[in-house]
């Protein structure tokens, strides 16, 4: 069986549309395969990444599968798992919603942490909140924004909404106006910030390892 995986954000390129086109079968999120015009009867819908496996599983070996997935398919997203399962897919990535939450910004992010409240406790979350100076969370509906300014004080933070769609939405907030928010959009990203991202002090510096910093985390 031939599996790929292509990252998505946004407008799909041409190659995943024409590989969309002439794959046997398509496993992606419901907007997605939409947005691709993938057929009822070539079409897997994510919901369940369990059954989705199960399905490809049950596939013939000759199969051509395409796998669309949401920003970099290899940054906390469905390559481990297929890996997991047996299979050895071809990648093709995309810029992830990390890099474009800083970016819409301008912010450098070499030297921030990445932590995900999707699929895990939050509490590892809100230590790294609370402990380093730049912060990217990939948040759940039930664990986003709000849940994160209740528990960490004194931080800037930025909701990045629907990143790469024509309704993308970027807002920095205090922390008072992330508890007050009448409305999130999903799938959104939060960067949590120990100053306004215009700030001097959120520049940082080059680390020789992804992820540190040089000064002392508070």
């Amino acid at each position: 069986m031939s599996v790929t995986v292509h990252g998505y954000l946004g407008s799909p390129s041409a190659d995943l549309r024409e590989h969309a086109a002439r794959a046997d079968v398509v496993v992606g999120g419901r907007r997605h395969l939409d947005a691709l015009a993938v057929p009822e009867d070539r079409r897997i819908v994510l919901g369940s990444l369990s059954s989705a496996m199960v399905a490809l599983r049950a596939l013939p070996a000759d199969t051509d599968v395409l796998v669309v997935a949401s920003g970099d398919p290899g940054f906390y997203g469905v390559v481990r798992r297929l890996r997991g399962e047996g299979f050895r897919p071809r990648v093709v990535p995309t810029v992830s919603s990390v890099a474009m939450a800083f970016a819409a910004v301008g912010l450098p992010w070499d030297d921030a942490q990445v932590a995900s409240a999707h699929g895990h406790p939050l509490e590892p979350t809100l230590y790294a909140c609370r402990t380093w100076p730049k912060v990217a969370v990939l948040t759940a509906p039930d664990q986003g924004i709000r849940e994160l300014a209740a528990a960490v004080p004194d931080r800037v933070f930025v909701l990045a909404e629907r990143l790469g769609e024509v309704d993308e939405r970027v807002r920095i907030l205090t922390r008072e106006q992330a508890l007050a928010l009448p409305d999130v959009t999903e799938p959104n990203v939060v960067l949590v910030l120990a100053d306004h991202p215009d700030a001097d002090s959120m520049t940082g510096e080059s680390p020789a390892l992804v992820g540190m910093t040089s000064k002392e985390p508070r």
